[in-house]
């Protein structure tokens, strides 16, 4: 039986997300171990696991305050710290267009090659969270672009 001042917490008031709704990911080619995985939080924070140093540890993600920038922290037995940030990709080296915004390039403190990250099911993707992850457009924008451009 829950405790009294347990029953007085009215848990249908506040912005909790009806379902946990998975941002991005990262799987190691060759181990197929999960390196990143970020969920929906609460405003425009993310939250998840990320591998550092080949652990897993709780994860916490909020867009830098110009959105130019994801700041990922590891919670580690020492407390709350700094592990890198991630950068979306706007850019294609090998073509003038630019690609879908569905990938992001994280500079972890623990890892001397970037570690990429996919956007999960970017069709589903609220059109706030591309802008707040850094990226130039939003996946609808970017699907009306491609549309335009195969017709």
């Amino acid at each position: 039986m829950p405790s009294l001042a347990a029953r007085k917490v009215d848990f249908t008031q506040g912005r909790l997300l009806p379902t946990l709704m998975p941002v991005m990911s990262s799987v190691d080619r060759e181990t197929r171990q999960l390196q990143l995985l970020l969920v929906m939080g609460v405003d425009d924070s993310l939250g998840g696991v990320i591998r550092l140093n080949g652990t897993l540890y709780p994860a916490f993600a909020v867009p830098s305050a110009d959105n130019r920038h994801l700041v990922i922290s590891a919670l580690t037995d020492k407390g709350l710290r700094y592990a890198g940030y991630g950068v979306a990709v706007n850019h294609d080296a090998d073509s003038h267009i630019s690609p879908a915004p569905e990938l992001m390039q994280f500079h972890l403190k623990t890892r001397e090659a970037p570690l990429f990250a996919a956007v999960n099911t970017p069709e589903k993707q609220p059109d706030h969270l591309f802008r707040s992850l850094g990226f130039n457009r939003t996946w609808e924008e970017w699907q009306r672009e491609e549309d335009a451009r195969t017709h």
